[in-house]
Parts: C-alpha cells; sequence; structure tokens
C-alpha cells in the first residue's frame, strides 16, 4: 500500500487568549504588561490529539459546528501555521484556497496573480502558460484578465481563485468555504470539477463547508470535529447524522425528569421513556405522573430523521390517568414505512381543548431509534436523497391479455 498522501500524528494546537505574537503594538505591548502582572495566561485548545491518513484519491469532508478545529487543521496541513505537538507528514504539492482569493495580490492583475501562484507551487512560466487557456475559460473572467484584482468582485474573484486552484499542478487541494460565494451553476461546475480531477487524475481533496449537499455531491468520506477532536470518522451519511444530530443516542431507557420541557407541566409531567424495537414497530413506554384524574389524554410523537427533517407525527388513543400517582402507559407505532435510518423522536403530552389542544407536557429529542432495514422486495440500499424519508406501501399491479 502506497504512503498516505497526509498522515497526522498527535497532533494538537493552543492558542494563547488576548495575545499577538510578534506585533509590536501598543493592544501586544498592552496585553504583556497585565501578563508580567500576574494575570493568568488563558489558552485555547484549538485541536487536541489528532491522528488522521488521508490516501491518494480520496474526497474526505471535514464537518463540524464553527470553532470545531476545521479552519486550524487546514491551516496546519498548509503549513500557514505549526502544530503545538504531533507530526505532520505530507506527500506531493499542497494547494491551499482557505478563502476567497488566497494568495493573490490586489494590485496584480487576474493574468499576473494566476503566475505569481503557479510559481508559489514551484511551477515555471512555461508550464503556467501551457494551462493558461483553461484557467481563463474556467474562470469566466476573460474580459477582465488584465484588470487588478483589486476591483473584481467577490464573486469573480472566487471565479478565478478556484479556476487557478483546480488548475495547477498540485496533489493535494484543501478547501475552506470556497463556494459559498459563487452562483449555483458555478458551484455545480467547481463540483464536476473536482470530482474529475480526483477519479482521473488521482488528486486528493480535502474539504471544509455547513452545507451538506455538496458535501454528499463531492466527498465520500466525512470526519466530524468536536471540539477539537475527531468525533467520527467513516462514510458521508453517517458523518452527516452525527452532525446534524450529536445528541442522538439509541437507549433503551430514558430518564426525562431533568430534560428541558415545554408545557404548563402543572397536572401532568413526564418521567421516564423506554424503547425497543421490534418487527416493523416502535414500542415506546412511558411513565406519567398526573396530579389530579385525567382523561381524554393523547401522547403526540414527532419523529426526525437524521437530517433533522420532520418525517411525521403521530398520536396515541385517548388515555385516563389517575391523580397522585405515577402511570405506565405504552405505546406501538408500525414504523414499516421508515426507511434505515436514525431516528429522534419529539415527545408532547397533550388534551384537546375544542378547537386546539392544551399541552401538558413536552420534552424535544426525548428519544432515539434505529430503523435498520427497510421492508423492501429486494434489499437495496435506500437513498432518501433521491427516494423520500418514507417507504410507501408496495404498488398493487393489474395486467391485460
Amino acid at each position: 500500500m502506497e504512503k498516505p498522501m497526509i498522515r497526522m500524528e498527535g497532533v494538537s494546537k493552543t492558542y494563547q487568549r488576548g495575545r499577538i505574537s510578534g506585533a509590536a503594538t501598543i493592544q501586544a505591548k498592552w496585553r504583556e504588561r497585565k501578563a508580567a502582572q500576574g494575570e493568568p495566561t488563558r489558552e485555547f485548545q484549538a485541536l487536541t490529539d489528532i491522528h488522521l491518513e488521508v490516501q491518494q484519491g480520496e474526497r474526505v469532508a471535514l464537518i463540524g459546528r464553527n470553532g470545531a478545529g476545521k479552519s486550524t487543521l487546514l491551516k496546519l496541513i498548509s503549513r500557514i501555521t505549526v502544530p503545538t505537538q504531533g507530526k505532520i507528514y505530507l506527500r506531493g504539492r499542497v494547494s491551499s484556497m482557505l478563502e476567497v482569493g488566497t494568495g493573490f495580490h490586489p494590485e496584480l492583475t487576474g493574468r499576473e496573480n494566476i503566475f505569481l501562484s503557479g510559481a508559489i507551487l514551484g511551477m515555471k512560466p512555461r508550464e503556467i502558460q501551457k494551462k493558461l487557456d483553461q484557467i481563463v475559460a474556467f474562470s469566466e473572467c476573460e474580459a477582465f484578465l488584465d484588470t487588478p484584482v483589486k476591483r473584481y468582485s467577490s464573486g469573480m474573484y472566487v471565479k478565478l481563485g478556484f479556476a487557478v486552484t483546480s488548475h495547477l499542478d498540485a496533489d493535494v487541494f484543501l478547501m475552506d468555504e470556497v463556494l459559498a460565494v459563487g452562483d449555483m451553476a458555478f458551484q455545480k461546475k467547481c463540483l464536476a470539477r473536482m470530482r474529475e480531477i480526483s477519479l482521473q487524475e488521482g488528486k486528493t481533496i480535502l474539504y471544509v463547508s455547513h452545507n451538506m449537499e455538496t458535501v454528499r455531491t463531492l466527498c465520500t468520506r466525512s470526519i466530524v470535529l468536536e471540539d477539537g477532536r475527531i468525533a467520527f470518522d467513516g462514510e458521508i451519511e453517517k458523518g452527516i447524522a452525527r452532525y446534524l444530530n450529536p445528541d442522538a443516542q439509541v437507549r433503551d431507557w430514558y430518564d426525562l425528569t431533568q430534560a428541558s420541557r415545554t408545557g404548563d407541566g402543572e397536572l401532568l409531567r413526564m418521567q421516564s421513556a423506554r424503547v425497543r424495537m421490534q418487527e416493523n414497530g416502535l414500542v415506546l413506554g412511558l411513565t406519567l405522573r398526573a396530579q389530579r384524574q385525567l382523561e381524554g389524554i393523547h401522547v403526540r410523537l414527532t419523529v426526525r430523521n437524521s437530517q433533522g427533517m420532520v418525517v411525521g407525527s403521530s398520536y396515541s388513543q385517548a388515555i385516563t390517568l389517575q391523580g397522585g400517582r405515577d402511570t405506565w402507559v405504552q405505546c406501538t407505532l408500525d414504523t414499516s414505512m421508515l426507511v434505515c435510518d436514525t431516528y429522534v423522536g419529539d415527545l408532547f403530552v397533550v388534551e384537546p381543548t375544542g378547537t386546539g389542544q392544551r399541552r401538558h407536557d413536552g420534552v424535544e429529542a426525548a428519544i432515539a431509534f434505529s430503523v435498520e432495514e427497510a421492508n423492501l422486495p429486494c434489499r437495496m440500499r435506500w437513498p432518501p436523497r433521491f427516494c423520500g424519508n418514507v417507504c410507501l406501501p408496495m404498488m398493487t399491479v393489474e395486467t391485460e391479455g
């Protein structure tokens, strides 16, 4: 097996809050004086103990919430900054586009910046000249090629920047939200280009984005960062599910007494929930505590998929509760129409009031459950992105002749 294009061993990055390294400014001197007076140094751990390998031709998505460490990781790989601990091994040329127009000189023209970017990568002028026509055609900026880039719009900047990055001879491409500015047609064009150079030329791509559709379109592997650590490394859909629903943990029993809740809670509160899956069904057990006897009470379950989208809601039959003690209620929901996924359930206890309903208690993301196998005639993998979140009942067929 060939050596990986990127290998990170125990990499950590620590920043000092409130300090500007090497900056001879009044602000920096003031902070240094405060530190000399005994003010404790405040450290921020951007990345902690990162172990990572990326092979040639992989298209890897780095996803996570703001502040998770995605951009810091790319800056370490691109050598913009150095790790506090650990080692990073790189193979081949690395081309980074960490923001719109990275590496462009504002006073130079678009043409001059193309040659400057190539020179930074170690390319000779004649090598850059061979690719000039492709870059210009892809960027759609031919009419402004000899105009200083400081006069470009943000859209023109990103178009030329991406065209340069994707056509010059690099082996590893680092991209951080670079498609957020371009129009939709250009985004599709860029994604097609990146897939092309990965599949046909064996280029390696690390892509940071909060747009899960572009992640699905471009990447084949996802790495989820949480608080500077790798929380997940694997399939795209599982990584997206982890990112969108980090708290969706499938368990047998849930204590609801300390959960954040909605509803008045004066007469009725949910105490706990038990969950188990049986063939084509979810069995939900609830412990309800009522202050007095209540009739016509309903449990409402709202189901959300791993993407956070509401799939549907279901109401229980009417329930009568005795006051002053706990009541155990068991509800069964037919899940045969749900496709394979991990689902989160919001639980509410409501009482009809004629034109509306009174919400006695409610807990969002109260439970989670997994549907392991869709009820399909052939054991195909169901892609919700194309086929929807619900598997409709099988169609009946009639034939003539």
